[in-house]
C-alpha cells in the first residue's frame, strides 16, 4: 500500500506496525483477512486504526468504524449497530429473512412474534449470518475495511457477531482490524484470530516524538518525560503537554498499566474540570449513551443543543464530525474520566434524559431507567423486563437473563421479584446451560415467595433442573402435572407458559419410559384442542408413540422438516428433530442441526446445542457415518459432564455404546450400559434401561450370542406386540426377530413379524419398510422366503440405511445357504460382509464371513501365495508391511483407523498369515477378489 511511507513519517517508531497493516490490506483485497492489535492503554492502537483507515481509503477501500463502549456492555448488538448502520442500502438488498433478522436485532424493525420466554435464542444465528452477508454485500462494490476499537468493551451479542465474521472472511474482499487491551476480559472471544502486539516506543523513538511535538521544551525536560512515560505515546504527549511532565525529579518509576495510567487520568481530570458545566453535562450524556450519535445527543441535551461542545473540541478531548453526525472521544480514557468524576445525581439525570430519548427502544430505555433507579420501582422493573423479552427475541440469551435479574432486583413486590427470578432460571436452564445458577435463582425465588412453586413457569424450570441434575422423574412429573392442571383451569390461560410446561412434560415422560406418565399430557392436549402449541402437538403425536402417529401428523412433520432449511430458529429446529427422532426423520434435519451446533460452539445456547449434538450423532449412526456419530456423541457428553447435565449425558453415552458394541468393543459397551442401568433404576428412568438393553442386544447379536440378545430385546417389549410408548421396541424389532429365528423360537418370531406388519411400520420410513418386509421373509416358507427377501431388497431408498441393509443381506444369505442355493447365498453374504466392513462392524463382518466360508467360497491364489486382494487392501498391506501403524496408514490413505483394521482383518486370512510380520513375504501381485 502506497500510503505506508506517508504514515511512517507521521507515526514515529511504527514502521513494523504500519507494514503489518499494509499486509492486512493486501491480503484482504485478495482473500479476506483479520488482525487484532493488542497492547496497553495509550500505546497507540487507536492511532494505528486511524492510519489503517486512511491507508485503506487511499487504496480504494470503503471503511466502517465501530467500537466497544464501557457503559453499554449490556445493550445487545449495540456494537454491531455501529457497523451495520452505515450499510443501510446493503441491508435492504439482503434476502428478506436475513434482513428481517438483522433489523429486529438492531431495533430498527419489528421482532418476530415468539413466546415471551422462548427457551432458545431463535434469531441469534440468523443475525450472525446476516451480519456476514451484509458485509459481503458491501464488499461486492469495493473492498471493505471494518475497524473496531476497544473490542474488550463490546456487548456480548456484538462480540459474538464480530468473532463470527472475523473467522469467516476467506473468499471475501473484507479486512477486519480490531484493537483491544490484554487481560481486561470482556465478551469478545479472540481465540483462533491472528494478533499483533503493539509494543511501547523505544527510547530513541520516544525522544523523536517529543522533539517533534514539543520543540519549545528543553532536552532535559524531554528526557525526564521520556523516562517517566516508558515509551507509551499517550503518556509522552500528555506529560509533556502538562508543563514539562511530572515534577518529581524522576524518583518515581511506574508501570504502563498502573501508575502511569493514573497519571494520565489525573491530567485528563484537570482538563475536564476546567470545562464549562454545560459542556461537562454534554460529555456525560455522550459517554453514557456510547453511540456517538449527534442526533441522540441533541435530543437528550438541554436547550441550546450541541453548541456547548466547543470547549471540549478545542481542548482536543473530542472530535465532532458533522458530516457523519457523530462524536468521538479522542481516547477511551477520556470517556472513563468524564463518568468517574461526575456525581450520582448528574449521572441519574443523564440516564433519565436518555431513557426519555429511547422511549421507542425497550432495551435502551430499560437500561437507562435501571441505571437511574435508586430504589425498587415496579414501573422501572416492568420496563427492564420488557427489554429482557426483546433481548431474548434478538438472540442474546445471557443478556436476557441479566436483564431479568435486574428487573427482579428492582421489583418492590416479592411475588413479582420471584416470578422474574423464576423466568431467569427457566431461560438459564433451557438455553444457556447454566443449571447451577438456575438452581440458585429458583431457591432464592422460593425463599422470597413460598407460593412460587405453584406457578407454571417455576414448575417448568424446577422440573427441568430436577430432571437433568438429579434424574428425579417421579417428582418432576408430579410437579408439572399439578401446575399444568392448575393453568388449564384458569380463565385467562398462559398459552406460552403452557407450551413450555407441556414441552418439559414431554421430556419427562420420555425419559421415565412409563405409559401412565403420558396420560396427563395427552389429556391436556385434548383439552387445549386447536389452541395447543403446534410444536408440542406434533411432539405428542409423533415422538410420544410413532406406531400410533396419524399419517396427517407425519405429513405435517415432513412439511416442517422441509421448512428447516429456511429457518435459524433453534427452538423450531430442536423440537422438529425430536418429533422425527424415532420416525427416522433425523437425516432430513442434519443441516439445520449443524447450524444449531455451530451456534452453540460460537457461544450461543449450550443446552440446545447439547440436544442437537446427540440427535445429529444418532442421525449419523443411522446413515452409516459411525466415526462421526461417535465423535458428536462424545462432544455432547463432554459438555454435559462439564455443565452438570447428568441425564442428557446418558443419551450421548447410549450412542457411544451402540457404536462400540457393533464394532466389537463389547466390554466397553457393557461397562457403559451397566453404569447406565445402575443410575437409571433408583430414579425410575425406564428409557435409560431401554437404551442399555438395545445396545447390549446388538452387541450380543453381532457376536452370535443369540440367547443374550433375545433376553435384552424382550426386556424392552415382549414378542408379538409393541407396547404403548415403547420407543426402543421399534429400534430392536429386527434384533428380536434375528435372535428368535436363531434360537428356534419360531412362534415368537412369527408373532413379532405379524405385529410389525399389523402396526404398518413401513409407513414410517424406508428403513422400517425394509425391516418389516425382511421380518416377513425370515418367517416365511422356504418357497416364499427368497421372493419376499428379494422384494425387501428392491424397496426404494434402502441404501440410505447401510447397517440394516447389510443385516437383511446377511439374513437372506443365511437362508439361501440353508436352501443349498450356494451361488446366490455367496452373492448376498459377500455384499453383507463388505457392508459391515465399510462400517467397521467387525463382529458382524465375521458372522457374514463365517457364513460365506460355509458356502465353500474360496479365493484365487497366485504363484502358490496369498489370495487376491482388492486395490485398497493391497495398499493397506504394502504400507503395513513397512511397519506403519494403523493410524499412520489411515492418515496416508484418508480413511479411519477402524477401516484399516477391517482391511487387515480380511487380508490376513486371504494371504494365509496370522501376523503383520509375515506380510512382506506373503505379498505378491494378485488380482481382484474373486469367489467361485
Amino acid at each position: 500500500m502506497g500510503d505506508v511511507n506517508v504514515w511512517t513519517n507521521r507515526l514515529i517508531g511504527r514502521d513494523r506496525e504500519l507494514a503489518a497493516l499494509g499486509s492486512l490490506l493486501d491480503e484482504a483485497v485478495v482473500d479476506g483477512a483479520t488482525l487484532l492489535l493488542t497492547g496497553e492503554p495509550g500505546v497507540g492502537k487507536t492511532a494505528l486504526l486511524v492510519a489503517a483507515a486512511e491507508m485503506a481509503t487511499a487504496a480504494g477501500f470503503a471503511v466502517i468504524r465501530g467500537g466497544g463502549v464501557e457503559y453499554e456492555t449490556d445493550v445487545s448488538f449495540a456494537g454491531l449497530h455501529q457497523l451495520v448502520g452505515p450499510l443501510s442500502d446493503d441491508l435492504r438488498r439482503l434476502p428478506r429473512s436475513s434482513r428481517v433478522a438483522m433489523e429486529a436485532a438492531l431495533g430498527i424493525g419489528p421482532a418476530p412474534e415468539r413466546p415471551a420466554l422462548e427457551r432458545t435464542a431463535p434469531e441469534r444465528l440468523a443475525v450472525l449470518n446476516a451480519a456476514l452477508a451484509v458485509f459481503r454485500q458491501a464488499a461486492s462494490r469495493s473492498p471493505l475495511l471494518i475497524l473496531i476499537d476497544d473490542l474488550h468493551w463490546l456487548d456480548r451479542a456484538s462480540g459474538a457477531a464480530v468473532g463470527f465474521v472475523g473467522r469467516r472472511l476467506r473468499g471475501s474482499r473484507i479486512g477486519l482490524l480490531g484493537a483491544m487491551r490484554p487481560g481486561v476480559g470482556g465478551f469478545f472471544e479472540r481465540a483462533g484470530l491472528p494478533e499483533y502486539e503493539v509494543a511501547p516506543l523505544s527510547e530513541a523513538d520516544a525522544m523523536g516524538l517529543l522533539a517533534r511535538q514539543f520543540v519549545h521544551l528543553p532536552t532535559r525536560v524531554l528526557r525526564r518525560v521520556a523516562d517517566e512515560a516508558q515509551g507509551n505515546p499517550l503518556a509522552l504527549l500528555e506529560f509533556a503537554a502538562s508543563a514539562g511532565g511530572p515534577r518529581d525529579g524522576g524518583q518515581r518509576r511506574t508501570t504502563v498499566a498502573s501508575g502511569m495510567s493514573r497519571e494520565v487520568r489525573t491530567l485528563y481530570d484537570v482538563r475536564i474540570e476546567r470545562l464549562p458545566e454545560p459542556t461537562r453535562r454534554l460529555l456525560l450524556l455522550a459517554a453514557l449513551d456510547g453511540s456517538g450519535d449527534l442526533g441522540v445527543l441533541a435530543a437528550a441535551s438541554e436547550p441550546g443543543g450541541l453548541d456547548d461542545l466547543g470547549p471540549a473540541e478545542r481542548d482536543h478531548l473530542i472530535v465532532v464530525d458533522d458530516r457523519a453526525g457523530e462524536l468521538r472521544f479522542r481516547h477511551p480514557m477520556i470517556k472513563s474520566v468524564v463518568v468517574e468524576r461526575s456525581t450520582h445525581d448528574e449521572r441519574r439525570e443523564a440516564h433519565l434524559r436518555l431513557a426519555e430519548r429511547f422511549s421507542d427502544q425497550p432495551e435502551r430505555r430499560g437500561h437507562h431507567l435501571a441505571e437511574a433507579a435508586f430504589a425498587p420501582d415496579e414501573e422501572i422493573a416492568a420496563a427492564v423486563e420488557d427489554g429482557a423479552h426483546r433481548t431474548l427475541q434478538r438472540g442474546d440469551v445471557v443478556g436476557a437473563i441479566s436483564r431479568l435479574l435486574r428487573a427482579a432486583d428492582l421489583s418492590p413486590n416479592p411475588t413479582d421479584r420471584s416470578r422474574r427470578l423464576a423466568d431467569a432460571a427457566y431461560v438459564g436452564a433451557h438455553s444457556a446451560g447454566q443449571l447451577d445458577s438456575a438452581s440458585e435463582l429458583l431457591h432464592d425465588a422460593r425463599r422470597r415467595d413460598p407460593t412460587l412453586g405453584e406457578t407454571l413457569r417455576a414448575a417448568a424450570a424446577t422440573a427441568y433442573l430436577l430432571l437433568n441434575s438429579d434424574g428425579d422423574a417421579e417428582t418432576t412429573h408430579r410437579l408439572l402435572t399439578v401446575a399444568i392442571e392448575s393453568a388449564l383451569g384458569e380463565p385467562d390461560q398462559d398459552r406460552d407458559g403452557l407450551a413450555e410446561g407441556l414441552y418439559t412434560l414431554v421430556l419427562v415422560c420420555h425419559y421415565a419410559g412409563r405409559t401412565d406418565y403420558w396420560v396427563p399430557l395427552h389429556d391436556a392436549m385434548r383439552r387445549l384442542g386447536a389452541t395447543a402449541s403446534a410444536d408440542v402437538r406434533l411432539l405428542a403425536e409423533t415422538f410420544a408413540d410413532p406406531v400410533t402417529a396419524p399419517n396427517r401428523a407425519l405429513s405435517e412433520l415432513d412439511d416442517q422438516i422441509e421448512q428447516l432449511r429456511n429457518t435459524e430458529d433453534d427452538a423450531l429446529i430442536i423440537r422438529t428433530a425430536i418429533a422425527g427422532f424415532y420416525a427416522d426423520r433425523l437425516p432430513g434435519c442434519r443441516e439445520a442441526l449443524l447450524r444449531v451446533i455451530r451456534d452453540g460452539r460460537e457461544g450461543g445456547a449450550v443446552g440446545t446445542a447439547i440436544m442437537a449434538l446427540h440427535m445429529l450423532a444418532f442421525g449419523e449412526l443411522s446413515t452409516g457415518r459411525w466415526d462421526e456419530a461417535q465423535r458428536l456423541a462424545a462432544e455432547g457428553t463432554a459438555i454435559c459432564e462439564e455443565r452438570g447435565y447428568r441425564l442428557y449425558a446418558w443419551a450421548g453415552r447410549y450412542g457411544i455404546a451402540l457404536v462400540a458394541g457393533n464394532r466389537g468393543e463389547r466390554e466397553a459397551c457393557q461397562d457403559i450400559c451397566q453404569a447406565m442401568i445402575e443410575w437409571a433404576m433408583p430414579r425410575q428412568l425406564g428409557r435409560l434401561a431401554d437404551f442399555a438393553h438395545h445396545a447390549l442386544a446388538q452387541a450380543a447379536l453381532g457376536a452370535g450370542d443369540f440367547e443374550e440378545c433375545y433376553a435384552h430385546a424382550i426386556a424392552i417389549s415382549p414378542p408379538g406386540t409393541f407396547r404403548s410408548h415403547s420407543l426402543q421396541a421399534l429400534w430392536t424389532a429386527l434384533d428380536l426377530m434375528d435372535a428368535a429365528v436363531h434360537t428356534g423360537r419360531d412362534d415368537e418370531a412369527r408373532a413379532h413379524a405379524y405385529a410389525m406388519r399389523r402396526a404398518d411400520l413401513g409407513r414410517l420410513s424406508p428403513r422400517f419398510a425394509l425391516i418389516t418386509a425382511a421380518a416377513g421373509a425370515m418367517v416365511a416358507s422356504d418357497d416364499e422366503a427368497p421372493v419376499l427377501f428379494g422384494e425387501a431388497l428392491a424397496l426404494p431408498r434402502i441404501e440410505e440405511w447401510p447397517f440394516e441393509l447389510a443385516r437383511v443381506q446377511l439374513a437372506y444369505g443365511e437362508r439361501l445357504r440353508r436352501l443349498r442355493r450356494t451361488r446366490d447365498a455367496r452373492s448376498q453374504l459377500a455384499a453383507a460382509r463388505d457392508g459391515f466392513e465399510r462400517l467397521g462392524a467387525l463382529p458382524w463382518a465375521r458372522r457374514a464371513a463365517t457364513e460365506l466360508g460355509a458356502t465353500g467360497a474360496t479365493r484365487q491364489r497366485v504363484n502358490g501365495g496369498g489370495a487376491s486382494l482388492t486395490l485398497q487392501e493391497r495398499e493397506v498391506a504394502l504400507l503395513a508391511a513397512t511397519g506403519m501403524t494403523n493410524r499412520e496408514i489411515a492418515a496416508k490413505l484418508f480413511v479411519s483407523p477402524r477401516t484399516v483394521s477391517a482391511h487387515l482383518y480380511r487380508i490376513f486370512p486371504k494371504l494365509g498369515i496370522t501376523s503383520r510380520a509375515a506380510l512382506r513375504d506373503a505379498l505378491n501381485t494378485v488380482p481382484s477378489d474373486t469367489a467361485h
